[in-house]
């Protein structure tokens, strides 16, 4: 069993404890408006002092695991600082070259751990992958790529950075979904860039066209 491995299936724990907590959540709010409108459901309902109850145990439970986490980093030395911070500071990037440095980079075990724990931190609970790629890619950045490669563009897909990392941080969805979330990403960053460039447009226009201060 890799250390890698090891560190992924305790991602992925805490992210399954996040979203046992935050339904434990959901469930107490839906018991106190149930309970307020019909009598007969509050019978039957789970009472709220047990929900309420089993938050500590889920915060402690959140607490203990992280704290194994790190307790694995330390004693494998699969994550170090200096690859955490290489890592967040080098997204988004924001040019071709960075994302060949990145790529070659990801050849190295340290480096490649400490890059899927930082997805991992931005994608939290959430299930939405534009948000995520918008953190990894800058919409400068992707207006040479399209997850194919179509149309004269760079392929996503072919980058190690999103069909293996980010596809792992997003492997609950399934592959189908994930592709459908990629070319989304791509299609609302493109958007906002050709924004970007018809606001500026209009702004240039505007004053080339105003008349001169009196």
């Amino acid at each position: 069993m890799s250390k890698s491995y090891v560190l992924r299936v305790l991602m992925e724990i805490i992210y399954k404890m996040d979203q046992i907590e935050q339904n434990q959540r959901t469930l107490s709010y839906n018991q106190s408006v149930s309970m307020k409108m019909v009598e007969e459901i509050k019978q039957d309902a789970v009472p709220k002092s047990e929900v309420l109850a089993q938050q500590p145990l889920m915060r402690e439970c959140k607490v203990t695991l992280k704290k194994v986490e790190s307790s694995v980093c330390k004693i494998t030395g699969e994550v170090r600082d200096k690859y955490m911070d290489e890592v967040a500071s080098a997204l988004p990037l924001q040019n071709v070259l960075e994302v060949l440095r990145v790529e070659e980079r990801l050849k190295v075990e340290e480096y490649a751990v400490a890059m899927k724990a930082h997805m991992f931190k931005i994608k939290g609970i959430s299930e939405d992958i534009p948000r995520v790629v918008k953190e990894i890619f800058s919409d400068t950045l992707m207006e040479e790529y399209n997850w194919a490669g179509a149309a004269g563009k760079k392929s996503l897909q072919k980058l190690s950075l999103f069909e293996t990392f980010l596809s792992d941080v997003f492997i609950h969805q399934g592959h189908a979904s994930y592709e459908k979330g990629m070319r989304k990403a791509v299609e609302l960053s493109h958007y906002r860039m050709a924004q970007r460039k018809f606001g500026k447009k209009q702004k240039l226009v505007t004053a080339q066209t105003s008349p001169p201060a009196q």
